[in-house]
């Protein structure tokens, strides 16, 4: 399952957040050796803001925090404006029904191609589903070499922005997905994925994720308070040979 983690929620989630700066620490920095900003032992850049998303994949509630992305805002600043604008004449796409994904990663302890690519089609139908609830119509992101087969074949209608450019020794390649319910209801099908995946935790603010919602194909889960209910997609290492 796929929690929301936003400014909202986001003291529910302090563990789970600390946990996935510290993963991606280890997979970005230790691992890939991309120069990022380190703080205490844990990666985080300034588009980890207070009004930043994070979809948190894990098995159960209380459980180990398994992958994670994050969603932003186009409105505001976020790397494919800052880091690739100039690649495209146009432009980058922007508007308030357009997000940006980046940061995808998974644990470090999670060694198995087949394991990997399961919670990247579950973290895609998250970022999906999460795009369908709050309006959002269209999501950019930055795939490297590794990734951009699988985003361009995985059942969304996705399209490539500019020319790829170079990445060290990787290429990366900016892309746009449309996000519909048919093209969520392929990739689950296609994947493997019966059943919605994102949850959102019961309180106060639930009637608003309520209203946000466009249920009306069953493409959406209803965010109902219950037991269990508490979004470049770029590559992390582990996916660089999925």
């Amino acid at each position: 399952m796929i929690f929301i983690a936003n400014a909202e929620n986001r003291w529910q989630f302090e563990d789970d957040l600390t946990e996935m700066h510290r993963q991606r620490k280890s997979v970005f920095v230790d691992r890939a050796g991309w120069k990022l900003n380190v703080v205490s032992d844990l990666e985080i850049d300034g588009y980890d803001r207070q009004d930043t998303m994070y979809l948190l994949a894990k098995d159960v509630a209380n459980g180990s925090l398994l992958a994670s992305v994050r969603l932003l805002s186009t409105l505001r600043p976020h790397l494919m404006s800052d880091l690739f604008g100039q690649s495209f004449p146009a432009g980058v796409p922007r508007g308030p029904n357009v997000w940006e994904v980046s940061r995808f990663c998974t644990t470090p302890k999670i060694q198995d191609r087949a394991t990997r690519l399961s919670l990247l089609w579950q973290v895609i139908c998250g970022v999906m589903e999460t795009s369908l609830v709050y309006g959002i119509d269209q999501v950019i992101f930055a795939a490297n070499r590794a990734l951009l087969p699988l985003a361009m074949t995985c059942g969304w209608e996705a399209r490539i922005l500019g020319s790829t450019s170079r990445d060290g020794d990787d290429d990366v390649t900016a892309v746009a997905a449309a996000v519909t319910p048919y093209g969520l209801r392929l990739v689950r099908e296609r994947h493997s994925v019966p059943a919605p995946v994102i949850r959102f935790p019961a309180g106060e603010n639930t009637d608003r994720v309520h209203r946000h919602s466009r249920n009306g194909t069953g493409d959406v889960p209803q965010l109902l308070p219950g037991p269990e209910v508490c979004s470049g997609l770029r590559a992390s290492p582990q996916t660089h040979n999925p």
